[in-house]
């Protein structure tokens, strides 16, 4: 449960003033009126426009990243982001490091940078690139800034403050329900923003980019060692009434430059994390058992055969993996049929693309819970009548696969195949590892729960295949990541 920072009645009426048609609650004035208003809050910000070395602390509330993606479905929940940057505007160098705390106690410790020669993303953590790092490329700077410089009104304002032909492009409506005064700044990339000012203070409540449908409130004006700005920013994307985005900012302060140290990789990183080439593989691992990847393992999926037909685990994550997996097996195995596809747990990255598989006619193998958040799924409204599906218990044999159902923190049922002859395991998030097999720093509870599940049931284990990154986890590189800092 969350409330917005402004005041009930002043955000209906905002909403509402921008949602509404203009003739209903806003007067035109005269262009007069907007130069004169123009150069009043050109006024108003101009000891701020020098501003261009900064860093901030920020703290989030995050939807937009869970969205369908929650531990239980039937109770979206939002997590916790805590950011950290500096920026210096004139050299285009950044650094930003945004720690993700998740259900379960898993923390995603991600940094990127850019300095004069390259931009990279790294972890802190290690949970899915290990020591490898992303090149981000020179534009990184533009991409960054084009959503960090929201979070503060006064730098948000400035792409109106440089308009030098305010005649041709800036327009000014009263609006007297919400007590503000709106420019309408057509820039010369044919976007459509509006700024909405409250007029004592003069103070900037809400942009709204009309063009890209994205919608920022802003509130809790403060004033610290000179320098007043919003600490509350609410962000609404894709004309939700629910903010995506619940953000707080801590922290603004001027800085002289970036810290050097922060603009290069720490030591001990590398190599370059290399994109897949997108051209699938299928390697036999097992008796009847088959590995599918392609050259970079991000996504990991495996089909066992059986008889005249097939069973696919964790192909299903978007619909072009899906249909590619599709085409791989049909080639390889032209005479069998894919009867069935095994869904680990409902959360979007794992079932998105699980209609190719509908349309084959295959049953969707998963838990009593998963089934019923596949129903549940948005984008499966329409067509969810094409579905079957086979609902499988902890413990059970289907084909001589084990299959077995846990309760834990990142989904609320979450299952795992066992392929007993081969001594191979199929899982998905239980157990994020690198490919290098760097060990996290520190690991969700969820984690534990599955290995001390393993060992319970006295797993005799092999090899250990991710759904994502790691499709040859040893037995010693999981009891090592048990024994990682919780």
């Amino acid at each position: 449960m969350f409330t917005l920072s402004m005041t009930s009645h002043r955000f209906k009426a905002l909403i509402f003033s921008l949602t509404a048609s203009f003739t209903l609650c806003a007067t035109p004035v005269w262009a007069n009126e907007a130069q004169q208003f123009f150069e009043k809050i050109q006024a108003h910000y101009e000891s701020t426009r020098s501003i261009t070395k900064f860093s901030l602390n920020y703290h989030f509330l995050n939807k937009q990243y869970r969205s369908h993606n929650f531990w239980d479905y039937q109770t979206p929940n939002r997590v916790l982001s805590v950011r950290m940057v500096e920026v210096d505007m004139d050299k285009k160098h950044f650094y930003d490091n945004d720690i993700l705390y998740t259900a379960g106690g898993q923390i995603l410790d991600r940094a990127q940078f850019q300095n004069d020669t390259h931009s990279y993303y790294y972890e802190n953590n290690g949970n899915y690139l290990g020591k490898q790092f992303f090149n981000e490329g020179m534009g990184n700077f533009d991409r960054f800034m084009s959503y960090n410089i929201m979070n503060i009104d006064f730098l948000a304002v400035r792409p109106l403050l440089e308009e030098e032909n305010v005649s041709e492009n800036i327009s000014l409506r009263k609006d007297k329900q919400a007590g503000t005064t709106i420019l309408t700044h057509k820039k010369g990339d044919e976007q459509v923003i509006e700024y909405a000012f409250q007029d004592a203070p003069l103070q900037l409540v809400s942009l709204h980019n009309i063009t890209r449908q994205a919608l920022y409130i802003y509130d809790d004006y403060q004033t610290t060692r000179g320098l007043t700005f919003a600490r509350s920013v609410n962000k609404f994307y894709n004309g939700s009434a629910v903010p995506a985005y619940i953000s707080f900012n801590d922290k603004f302060a001027i800085i002289d430059e970036v810290d050097a140290s922060k603009l290069k990789l720490p030591p001990g990183y590398g190599p370059e994390f290399k994109p897949g080439d997108g051209v699938l593989t299928a390697t036999e691992i097992g008796k009847d058992l088959y590995l599918v990847t392609d050259s970079s393992a991000w996504r990991n999926s495996v089909f066992k055969v059986n008889g005249n037909t097939v069973t696919v685990f964790g192909g299903a994550g978007y619909t072009s993996l899906a249909e590619k997996t599709i085409t791989l097996i049909q080639d390889k195995f032209p005479d069998k049929k894919i009867t069935a596809v095994h869904i680990t747990h409902p959360q979007a990255a794992d079932i998105a693309g699980i209609m190719p598989y509908v349309e084959l006619g295959a049953d969707i193998l998963a838990d009593d819970y998963t089934i019923a958040a596949i129903k549940a799924f948005p984008k499966f409204a329409e067509s969810i009548s094409k579905f079957t599906f086979r609902t499988i218990t902890s413990g059970e044999i289907i084909d001589g696969t084990h299959f077995y159902v846990l309760e834990n923190l990142h989904a609320k049922r979450q299952s795992f195949a066992y392929f007993e002859d081969s001594g191979i395991l199929f899982q998905a998030d239980f157990l994020n590892i690198a490919t290098d097999n760097t060990i996290p720093k520190v690991i969700p509870t969820y984690t534990r729960t599955f290995i001390d599940f393993v060992r319970s049931k006295q797993l005799n284990i092999k090899r250990i295949v991710s759904n994502y990154k790691n499709n040859n986890i040893t037995v010693e590189v999981m009891n090592k990541t048990y024994d990682a800092l919780m």
